[in-house]
This record gives structure tokens, C-alpha cells and sequence, in this order.
């Protein structure tokens, strides 16, 4: 995890139009800077996973009217999994409470779906890429996931904040209309 955090900090500074900082350097201070924190959120959402996992094998064995718990425990998944694509750009983004990057992560990924499905087809393109051409696994498939993840999370955040840019102006104006 550390690794994934500090390789989406190094995407970002990409994204964002910095080109006169050493990749090198910036890599490891994120990567020990963030150690413990990006360590503790993998076992969280290993953990998460995990349940998720028993579950499915639990209910695969109970009866068939089970089979509407089983297509909710789907939608949960499908949450789950589109959250932590989002998860690594909230983290090196935003510079909140660790619980708080989390419930920004889920409520990205709930309220702009469109971006988060752009997200997943965006991986499984890459992942079909390297399936056809495996000499492209060593040199771009984490790096260009990171790239294109953090890329449509910058979209997302400039329309949340425009958003918010927008909403404050209109709550200014009509304050000032009384």
C-alpha cells in the first residue's frame, strides 16, 4: 500500500503540472512519510474484502430465496471495488483524518458514477493491453493504471470543486439580496 500511495503522489504532481521535482526523491519521502497510514488502510480494506468474500461463500450454499441478500452483497462489492480505485487519489489529494479520506472516497464514488466507471473500464483496457502484450507488464501496467486513476480523479475533484465554487457564489448573492 505504501508503495501505491506513494507512486499516485508522484502521478499527481505529474497531473498537475509539476516537472521540476526528482521522482526518485519524492517516491521514497512519500513512501516512508505515509508507511504506517497506507499499511493500516490495506489491512482495512483487506479485511473489508475478506467479509465480503465469506459472505459470497456463505451464501452460496443457502437456499434460493437467499439469491435477493446475494445480488445486494454484489452492489456492496461493486462499491467496494469502484471505492478503492478512487481511494488512492482521495488519499494523496486531500489532507484529512484518515476516516474522512475514507467517507470522501465512498461518497466520490457514489455521487459521480460515470467517472468511476470510466475508472474500472480504464483498468480492464490496460489489463487486456498487457494480457496481449506481456512485454508492457514490467513497465506500464501499475504505472499507467496510476496515471489514467489519478488523471479522471482530477476531473472529479475540478467538478467538485467548480461545484462548490458555484454554490458559494449563489449563497453570497442572495445574502446580499436581504
Amino acid at each position: 500500500m505504501p508503495a501505491t500511495v506513494a507512486m499516485f503522489a508522484v502521478m499527481r504532481k505529474w497531473i498537475n503540472g509539476s516537472s521540476d521535482f526528482s521522482v526518485s526523491r519524492t517516491y521514497w519521502h512519500y513512501y516512508k512519510k505515509e508507511f504506517v497510514q497506507a499499511n493500516l488502510f490495506g489491512v482495512f480494506f483487506v479485511f473489508i474484502g475478506y467479509i465480503i468474500y465469506a459472505n459470497f461463500v456463505i451464501l452460496s450454499d443457502q437456499i434460493i430465496w437467499m439469491q435477493a441478500i446475494r445480488y445486494v452483497l454484489l452492489v456492496i462489492t461493486i462499491i467496494y471495488l469502484l471505492s478503492l480505485l478512487m481511494f488512492f487519489s482521495v488519499y494523496v489529494h486531500f489532507d484529512v483524518k484518515p476516516i474522512d479520506k475514507l467517507k470522501v472516497a465512498l461518497m466520490l464514488t457514489l455521487s459521480y458514477p460515470q467517472y468511476m466507471i470510466l475508472m474500472a473500464v480504464t483498468v480492464v483496457a490496460v489489463q487486456y493491453l498487457v494480457m496481449y502484450i506481456p512485454g508492457l507488464i514490467p513497465f506500464f501496467t501499475c504505472s499507467l493504471i496510476g496515471f489514467m486513476l489519478t488523471k479522471i480523479a482530477n476531473i472529479v475533484f475540478r467538478v467538485v470543486s467548480e461545484r462548490n465554487i458555484q454554490k458559494e457564489t449563489k449563497s453570497k448573492e442572495s445574502v446580499q439580496a436581504y
